[in-house]
């Protein structure tokens, strides 16, 4: 897959998406060159917040409390793409769209690619500046689930592939709201 694909994939059914559906790439070749590799951006953003601004929001957390949170949203992380892709998979099912996994893998895998990269915004120390990122790349995760369902998953109408996702990006924001609240924790538990 062409890195640079994504910013087109995020506004267009076609670009990137036709390379993906021509690809078929097998979910363990998602997991390796895709979720494995930026789902690893997030903890070690959790480990640099921990000497920057993460010290200004949890003053009294050790070094071993962030590692902790790091290692626990990574885990949170490998269990919440399949989830993601089983939720894709019903969606698209209910609405008339295909049941493949392996394609709804492919959109669980791509949709969060967003969310990894805006976890870099924490290089910048500002706590306002990195939720406002998130925010721009949950609308972006949010088209490309949108635009995903529609080319793999086979739901062309509109209506319905805006519902799917809609639905699917609620509940990735509950899942990424329990990643945050697992990471916070162990920030203020330990």
């Amino acid at each position: 897959m062409d890195v640079m694909q994504f910013p087109r994939m995020v506004v267009s059914s076609r670009e990137g998406w036709d390379m993906v559906e021509r690809m078929r790439p097998p979910m363990d070749m998602l997991f390796r060159r895709l979720v494995l590799p930026l789902s690893l951006l997030p903890p070690l953003m959790i480990l640099l917040a921990g000497g920057g601004v993460g010290a200004d929001v949890f003053p009294d957390a050790r070094f071993a409390n962030w590692l902790i949170a790091a290692v626990l949203f990574f885990v949170a992380e490998q269990f919440s793409v399949p989830i993601m892709a089983n939720s894709i998979r019903l969606a698209s099912i209910a609405k008339d769209g295909s049941g493949d996994l392996d394609d709804a893998y492919a959109v669980a895998a791509i949709a969060p690619v967003p969310l990894w990269l805006s976890s870099l915004a924490v290089i910048f120390g500002s706590v306002w500046f990195a939720v406002l990122i998130a925010l721009i790349a949950l609308g972006a995760s949010a088209m490309l689930i949108r635009h995903g369902v529609d080319r793999l998953l086979g739901v062309h109408e509109e209506v319905e592939a805006s519902e799917i996702a809609i639905q699917v990006i609620s509940f990735g924001v509950l899942t990424w709201l329990g990643l945050l609240a697992v990471a916070a924790a162990s920030l203020l538990l330990l």
